[in-house]
């Protein structure tokens, strides 16, 4: 006779299932008749579609952060390239900022309009809308930083021309 020990009084007892599995194997017919399992539904009611979680993985979190670091990165190589003198900023509002406010300006401007939009975004991550827009900033910062890449490159002393 199989025991078990009760987890709330920590005395052993008797097993009182049989130890069979009472599930019965699919027949090979049932598999190939059901052509799709999952259910076809958008959900039980119309408010289920689109709603808002408290709850995000590690996907969202990691394009989220990836957008906000690559925010960053071209912040940083944007002052770089102006301390430099080898590029200029070609966004008109933040050309104002730093020739108005200073590169301090810059990087508060740049945090601001990247970190709430991606929190707006983050928020509605459930919506098809919300997630082609992060992965299209993400793609952008991405295609952006690989721009100043090659401008490193293309403006360093010996480098291509």
């Amino acid at each position: 006779m199989r025991e078990f020990i009760d987890p709330a009084t920590g005395k052993r007892k008797p097993e009182r299932r049989s130890g069979l599995d009472r599930r019965a194997a699919p027949s090979l017919r049932a598999l190939l008749q059901a052509k799709d399992r999952r259910r076809r539904s958008g959900g039980r009611r119309a408010t289920d579609r689109g709603g808002y979680v408290d709850h995000y993985d590690s996907r969202t979190w990691g394009i989220a952060l990836s957008v906000c670091v690559l925010s960053l990165v071209d912040a940083l190589l944007t002052r770089m390239h102006l301390v430099r003198g080898s590029a200029q900023e070609w966004n008109p509002l933040m050309n104002a900022v730093i020739s108005e406010a200073g590169m301090a300006s810059f990087f508060a401007v740049k945090l601001a309009m990247t970190v709430i939009p991606m929190a707006l975004i983050l928020i509605h991550k459930e919506w098809a809308l919300g997630r082609y827009a992060a992965r299209l900033c993400l793609g952008a910062y991405l295609l952006l930083s690989c721009y100043h890449v090659y401008l490193l490159f293309a403006a360093a002393p010996g480098g291509p021309a």
